[in-house]
């Protein structure tokens, strides 16, 4: 997987619609639809690129820290500021050309909806690609206890790769909530809000590797394990998993 330089995740360019009151109508739905096409041209290449590669062995949990970094990056600033340039774009445009070309108002508007349905799957992308690796990461560089087994019914443990973790993936306050949400395992039963789901697919064969909500689109990543004869779950990590899909949980849809 290539750099991912936030200068370069724009899906859309304005320079698309390059248009004025004086170009033609059929110009001007030429245009729309050129721009239509080229924001699924983008939003296709976005999928190739986060496909490619793997991690290399030499140094590979710190090239697999700096990818995670770059895709957190690249779903909550790079494809969000590229969605609301795409949104001001295609107002501009709007308001230069269709009100002087009113029949081609719903044009404009299914442009707008179509660009903004390209970045929600950009977003969708780039979080599912994140979390692969973190669960790789997880799975991969498993950490050892770093605290005394907590609980009364089910025993977790936190890892000692777990705030680091944490403080690379969500600002201080949603770390609080994890926190609070992961005290919450402890209960006997396991709240079922929670959540809490064994992880199954490709390349989790065998990890041990859960899934928990921590609060605010947030999720944790726990790795089923044995402490001093006592079962109990490791806390790997944590991170966001918004619902960029409006309903669906993407990777961790059941």
């Amino acid at each position: 997987m290539p750099d991912l330089f936030l200068d370069k995740t724009a899906l859309f360019d304005a320079g698309w619609l390059s248009v004025s009151t004086a170009t033609s109508r059929d110009d001007v739905l030429l245009r729309i639809a050129e721009a239509e096409r080229r924001a699924e041209a983008a939003v296709e290449q976005l999928g190739q690129t986060l496909s490619q590669g793997g991690i290399p062995a030499s140094g590979a949990a710190a090239e697999r820290d700096r990818r995670i970094d770059a895709l957190l990056a690249l779903e909550t600033r790079g494809i969000p500021a590229s969605g609301a340039a795409a949104d001001g774009a295609v107002e501009r445009v709007m308001m230069e050309v269709g009100f002087r070309k009113r029949d081609l108002m719903p044009r404009f508007h299914e442009l707008a909806e179509h660009c903004r349905a390209v970045h929600r799957r950009a977003l969708a992308m780039a979080r599912d690609a994140r979390w692969a690796l973190m669960l790789e990461r997880a799975a991969a560089d498993p950490g050892g206890p770093s605290s005394p087994i907590q609980g009364t019914g089910t025993r977790y443990v936190k890892s000692d790769r777990y705030d680091a973790r944490a403080a690379r993936s969500l600002p201080p306050d949603d770390r609080v909530r994890a926190d609070r949400f992961l005290k919450r395992l402890g209960e006997d039963p396991v709240p079922p809000e929670l959540e809490l789901t064994a992880l199954e697919g490709t390349g989790l064969e065998g990890a041990g590797l859960w899934a928990m909500k921590a609060g605010n689109g947030n999720r944790f990543i726990l790795r089923r394990g044995e402490l001093r004869g006592v079962a109990c779950f490791f806390v790997e990590d944590v991170g966001p998993y918004p619902d960029h899909e409006g309903g669906r949980r993407g990777a961790l849809a059941r």
